[in-house]
């Protein structure tokens, strides 16, 4: 049978000290690394259960999926503050342990200043709100009255041979597109890449549109879209909305838009066409609603004076979906809005948390430690992006960040270790640890990916991201705790602790080393050039700042660095991410063109920049 570690009175790990120059540059030596008896890190059955009781709760239909800005959301941060006060921890830059800040959750219509009408040469027809036209929450604010033009699908993709807005002036029109794609049917399909309401909206603009309505056509039911929030905000001097193809076609005769989506579709080629002698008039006033959140942050002291300034973050995001719906990045195959439960995603690294605190509370390391529970990861890496930029102490007294994310699917004993090569020590370290337990470790060099870890590698801190893996129940209402492998997490709870016992008592600090480039999982599928940056997905006022650069990358050869703020790629202005992977989707291998930063203290100084995306090799 397999003994747990924290049963056995003492293990030794035999590491070459040439593999860890955070300990020492002695190539000869072997180092002794002694785990000493397991009372330092109890037992594993306590611990077990403990973590199963984190779950449960943080799991349970009382906080309802945990989505930032609930009350959900809230009882889970109290929760891991109360842990964080039982253990004994203190809290570090706010005296309530909160680091709280606000996001954009909702939108909403303001009660005046939302209209739609056609205009004719005699006369004009007023389309009803909410019953027959709606505003979209990609759209901004304003008022236009332009002449009309469908514009088919609204895909300009010249390189896939089709183009709605070849041959047609659309500057200063307001473009009525269908939704969907010509080969919506067509899984394999390019085209439907350039299917999203916020791609069409920015083609548009491109084109010199001031506002785009979206309609069904043949591929979907002649219903109204939701207003919702849409992550990423409005697109910039665009006005988006969704309208009913029966009340259109009945006000504007001239416009069959079935007739003209069945001529697309049989000749494979656009048919779009300027309306004669009519006019739209709109606008739209939309109102965002923003919600406060909190991390959780607590610190540990260290015992070796000379290593107060070589402080190891460890973090879980606690946040989930909330009850779902569209939007919140379910997966689940019904419509219908149900608890989200997210026990894997994140209840488990949030108790993993909360026990290794509760272990190094009873055995200290000699650097300190501050244990952050991070909020709003979901919404794309948002508390750990806000503590990276407001951080409680000072970044450069952060040595390296641990991340638990999805540790409670321990299958088949399989672990992924992500940000193994960004110190050189990690890989040899983790061998080792890992021979003492029935686990197969599998490794991820890059310390970027899709959770909290990557924040703070692109402030070029070295990682460690704990994960096992994704599953049939990720992000949908079946992500329960029942489900959870409480002694495989127990078990990687005390892995996390043996590598903080080498880390946190070594002479020297992990020096921190830069991957190089490496192609992001899913990249292909979407697009055909790379710059090699990691995106901040929080806003910005001014533009879309950069967190991180891999090295070797065509950004990083192109002079890029990290906090400089893209205002511009290419023709495309650059407000946020989305304006960001937009622009990069109209290049290709061996395209050449310019981006435009904001750099320094004040973010005022534009600096233009040449990037050649390189051949595939």
């Amino acid at each position: 049978m397999n003994v747990p570690i924290e049963e056995l009175p003492s293990m030794t790990i035999f590491v070459s000290c040439s593999f860890l120059p955070f300990q020492n540059h002695m190539k000869t030596v072997i180092l002794l690394v002694s785990f000493h008896c397991l009372t330092s890190f109890l037992y594993a059955d306590e611990r077990t259960n403990r973590l199963q009781a984190h779950v449960k709760y943080l799991a349970s239909e009382t906080l309802e999926g945990r989505a930032p800005g609930t009350k959900g959301n809230v009882l889970a941060a109290e929760y891991i503050r109360d842990q964080f006060k039982k253990i004994g921890l203190k809290p570090y830059g706010n005296p309530d342990y909160f680091q709280q800040f606000s996001i954009v959750t909702d939108i909403t219509l303001n009660p005046k200043g939302n209209a739609l009408s056609v205009i004719s040469q005699k006369q004009e027809h007023n389309i009803l709100l909410k019953k027959e036209f709606t505003p979209l929450g990609i759209s901004d604010n304003g008022i236009v009255e332009c002449p009309i033009v469908f514009a088919g699908y609204g895909i300009s993709s010249p390189s896939d041979k089709y183009d709605d807005y070849a041959g047609i002036d659309v500057k200063n029109a307001i473009v009525i597109v269908m939704r969907g794609a010509p080969e919506q049917d067509n899984p394999h399909g390019n085209l439907s890449q350039f299917a999203s309401l916020r791609i069409k909206a920015m083609t548009a603009k491109e084109k010199g549109a001031k506002a785009l309505i979206c309609v069904s056509g043949s591929q979907f039911p002649d219903s109204l879209l939701a207003l919702r929030y849409e992550q990423g905000g409005k697109v910039d001097g665009m006005l988006v909305l969704n309208a009913l193809s029966s009340v259109i076609e009945k006000l504007i005769p001239s416009l069959n838009i079935v007739q003209l989506d069945s001529i697309i579709k049989t000749t494979k080629s656009p048919a779009s066409v300027a309306i004669s002698n009519m006019r739209m008039r709109l606008s739209v006033s939309l109102k965002e609603k923003s919600v406060n959140t909190s991390n959780v942050i607590a610190y540990l002291p260290g015992t070796d004076p000379n290593a107060q300034n070589e402080t190891i973050v460890i973090g879980a995001h606690f946040d989930h979906l909330g009850w779902g719906g569209e939007g919140s990045g379910t997966l689940a195959s019904t419509k219908e809005q149900a608890i989200h439960y997210g026990a894997d995603d994140n209840a488990s690294g949030t108790a993993g948390l909360i026990e290794t605190a509760y272990a190094l509370s009873k055995k200290p390391l000699k650097r300190p430690v501050m244990f952050i529970g991070f909020t709003a990861e979901e919404r794309g890496l948002l508390g750990s992006a806000h503590f990276v930029k407001f951080p409680t102490i000072g970044l450069d007294s952060i040595c390296m960040m641990i991340n638990m994310d999805m540790i409670g699917r321990l299958k088949d004993g399989k672990l992924n270790v992500g940000g193994i090569g960004t110190s050189s020590g990690f890989k040899p370290l983790l061998d080792s640890i890992g021979s003492l337990h029935p686990v197969k470790l599998s490794y991820t060099e890059d310390g970027f990916g899709p959770s909290d870890h990557a924040s703070f590698y692109g402030k070029e801190k070295p990682v460690l991201f704990f994960f096992t893996g994704l599953h049939g129940d990720y992000h949908r209402p079946t992500d329960t705790w029942e489900k959870i492998q409480y002694d495989g997490e127990s078990l990687i709870v005390n892995m996390v602790l043996q590598t903080l016992d080498v880390v946190g008592n070594s002479s020297k600090k992990p020096e921190y080393i830069k991957v190089k480039s490496s192609a992001q999982p899913g990249q292909a599928m979407s697009f055909k050039v790379s710059l090699g940056i990691t995106p901040d997905y929080s806003d910005h006022p001014k533009g879309m700042r950069i967190t991180g650069v891999r090295e070797g990358g065509a950004g990083e050869k192109a002079g890029l660095v990290a906090d400089d703020i893209i205002i511009k790629l290419g023709s495309t202005v650059i407000k946020n991410v989305y304006d960001y992977t937009f622009a990069l989707g109209k290049f290709k291998a061996g395209d050449a063109t310019s981006i435009t930063v904001l750099r320094g203290p004040r973010e005022d100084k534009e600096v233009e920049l040449q990037v050649t995306f390189p051949q595939k090799k």
